[in-house]
């Protein structure tokens, strides 16, 4: 089994499920080979799909088809629906469907980003995924049901409004062939984990680039061509995430949130902020959070 292999705990005879996920949260590279449907609802999310980093804007849809290894970092102030499911629910009509496609195939041709959907489209997918999640929290009786046949509207919708993607990739769910991409994502899972514990302590380009056993240079180009972004400003983003979420969630001083961040001092933390955000510490709280009593 592959270290990366992610085994959603879905009922085997109705295999699907969703959740909410909120806040700053760091997802390591995985993959599965069920279907995956995130809606940012509020906030971002930095989405890394295979070898492509996304990132996601509050009222975007992304699909994740089967055997597709993805990895993410969430802003504090962001939420998304998740949605998983077994392409076994549609088993019982897909023998009936007059099309040289399989349900997989369906999946996979489709367009995956919403932002590459006419406005329509998208306006019309979200109250529909906003149902299934409802329905899924709820559990009134015959949610079963009713979500088993929303997921059916959401393939017919799929089939008749959403453009095809260009794109000719196909993932395939083996050992061999995620071989070279999961030696880079041991990589940055490693990289992660580093910076998860260290990002209190003062962290150097040098110091990881150790750590790896890589020089400066090549951790450099590593970093930037797996993740879009350098890893000063990911370490930057990841701190700035972590204030956020401290100045919401505790009572505690600027200063006490620039050194649990991991900032060398307020100073800087003031400049990273107000250039991240447009605002300051302080009035961000007050604005998020309607906090008034905030201490300096």
């Amino acid at each position: 089994m592959s270290l990366y292999l992610e085994i959603p705990e879905l009922d085997k005879h109705f295999p699907f499920r969703s959740f909410i996920h909120k806040g700053d949260v760091l997802g390591y590279p995985h993959w599965h080979k069920e279907i995956e449907i995130i809606y940012v609802t509020q906030g971002s999310l930095d989405l890394g799909i295979n070898d492509k980093v996304i990132r996601m804007k509050q009222g975007e849809v992304q699909f994740i088809n089967g055997g597709e290894v993805h990895y993410f970092l969430a802003s504090p102030d962001s939420e998304r629906i998740v949605i998983q499911f077994d392409l076994s629910l549609f088993q019982d009509v897909a023998a009936l469907i007059n099309d040289d496609r399989s349900l997989r195939d369906i999946f996979t041709e489709m367009e995956q980003s919403s932002w590459n959907w006419p406005e329509a489209t998208v306006s019309a997918l979200l109250p529909l995924l906003q149902s299934i999640s409802k329905e899924d929290f709820e559990r009134k009786e015959g949610y079963a049901y009713m979500i088993k046949a929303k997921l059916y509207e959401m393939l017919v919708f799929i089939l008749r409004e959403v453009p095809r993607s260009s794109a000719s990739y196909r993932p395939q769910i083996s050992e061999n062939t995620w071989t070279p991409t999961k030696e880079i994502l041991s990589k940055l899972e490693r990289i992660f984990e580093y910076v998860e514990c260290h990002y209190q302590e003062s962290i150097t380009l040098k110091d990881v680039a150790d750590y790896m056993g890589f020089s400066p240079y090549y951790f450099t180009k590593f970093f930037k061509k797996n993740t879009g972004m350098t890893f000063v400003t990911f370490l930057n983003e990841y701190r700035l995430n972590k204030a956020k979420w401290i100045l919401l969630n505790e009572n505690h001083s600027v200063t006490e949130v620039s050194e649990e961040a991991g900032f060398s001092s307020v100073k800087t933390f003031h400049h990273f902020f107000k250039e991240a955000t447009g605002t300051s510490p302080l009035k961000y709280r007050r604005t998020i959070s309607g906090n008034k009593t905030a201490r300096i």
